[in-house]
């Protein structure tokens, strides 16, 4: 093993190196979330599988980073962020290349679990190597930032696998995957191959908290709760739209939703990336989360394309805000030792909303019989968030508001 190497955070945050880590990270979503609204179609008309089927596959993925994210930020810990990005973007086009070939759901389903443990190990290798750079007053700024890459993949993700799909088909859409992941592994060349401080990470306590970072848990568990809606956004809204327009599959086009909702996160999040770091995890959660409630519940209360345009414009606004503003929490309460344990851990929130939200949304649609449900329970899981939140964040009282003690 290499003996890590000492650094500092470099004092100007938009450095090329900077830029090149999150270039990376978006090649690397935008790899992963191309396939988002072809594997819906794939599944029910190809591989003749419904709602529930559709969701697991969606979703499996997230299951396996589930389990595997949290050593992954321990591994980071000891040998540095490049050999997680590397590893993880080579496993992720590895596991995909086959999905043409593959003609059973339970396939299908294990090639996901492989490239979930591969999109478990980018997450954490790029988004460390970014607060790794950042001055301790712009972290906010450095995740916002670095967020454009994985929301930027996340949106146009799908609307670039929309027009693959259309143009060429499932096959022209995984291709166009595998070359995404590759060079983004080929960019991520510019993460240090070092991990930044060569003090060992902090002794691991027992119990959850051994596996999961402390800062990382409150936090968390908002940021799950707030995703929920969001994954059966990505997951769902192709066959929404479909179902609106009054066909089968591909009647409807979902593409312009996904870019509106790209174009607004990317906006926000370039323009006002300072934004997080100014008002504070109380005010820019609030912020945050009841935008996520007020979109989720338009897309359900209002089953047209409008309806869908009008509330994807307000969630993108809230999602803009949501993991910028929750990550200041888990760094607040982070030693640089520890960073990739937390980052992981975080993310671990992340994959959770991913792991069991398909499916349960999934359930939910196919009981009701209209992806409109699905949106209204995650729009109910985004009001908890925001509740546990304001909780969460509640101002200490003033000395004067103590009463005295006798």
């Amino acid at each position: 093993m290499t003996t890590p190497v000492t650094s500092e955070p470099e004092t100007s945050l938009l450095t090329p190196r900077f830029a090149l880590i999150v270039g990376a990270a978006w090649l690397y979503f935008l790899a992963f979330f191309v396939l988002v609204p072809v594997l819906p179609r794939h599944v029910g008309d190809t591989l003749d599988g419904g709602d529930l089927e559709i969701g697991l596959v969606s979703t499996a993925f997230a299951m396996s980073a589930l389990v595997v994210r949290p050593s992954l930020g321990r591994l980071g810990d000891r040998r540095g962020r490049r050999l997680l990005f590397f590893g993880g973007t080579l496993l992720t086009a590895a596991s995909v290349a086959p999905y043409g070939l593959v003609e059973s759901i339970p396939l299908l389903v294990a090639l996901r679990l492989v490239g979930g443990v591969g999109e478990a190990a980018a997450f954490v290798g790029a988004a460390t190597a970014v607060q790794d750079l950042a001055p301790d007053h712009r972290r906010g700024e450095a995740t916002s930032l670095f967020s454009l890459a994985v929301y930027g993949g996340i949106g146009l993700g799908p609307a670039l696998g929309e027009w693959l799909w259309r143009s060429g088909g499932f096959d022209r859409t995984v291709l166009a995957s595998v070359c995404l992941s590759l060079l983004a592994c080929a960019l991520g060349a510019a993460i240090p191959a070092h991990a930044p401080s060569a003090v060992a990470p902090s002794a691991r306590p027992s119990g959850l908290r051994g596996v999961l970072h402390p800062a990382a848990i409150d936090p968390g568990v908002i940021l799950a709760a707030s995703l929920i809606g969001f994954v059966g956004f990505t997951t769902f809204l192709a066959p929404h739209v479909d179902r609106i327009a009054g066909g089968g599959a591909g009647s409807g086009n979902a593409g312009p939703a996904f870019i509106l909702y790209a174009a607004i996160v990317l906006v926000v999040r370039l323009f006002f990336a300072k934004l997080p770091d100014q008002l504070g995890a109380r005010t820019g959660g609030t912020l945050a989360l009841g935008s996520i409630t007020i979109g989720l519940a338009l897309i359900a209360a209002w089953p047209t394309l409008v309806g869908v345009y009008v509330g994807t414009a307000v969630l993108a606004f809230g999602v803009a805000f949501n993991f910028p503003t929750l990550f200041l929490l888990v760094m607040a309460d982070t030693a640089p030792e520890d960073r990739s344990h937390a980052v992981a851990s975080f993310g671990f929130f992340f994959d959770l909303p991913n792991a069991i939200g398909g499916l349960l949304l999934g359930g939910v649609i196919q009981v009701f019989g209209a992806e409109r449900w699905g949106y209204a329970v995650g729009a109910a899981f985004a009001f908890a968030a925001l509740a546990r939140l304001r909780r969460l964040t509640m101002p200490a009282p003033s000395p004067a508001e103590v009463s005295p003690t006798s």
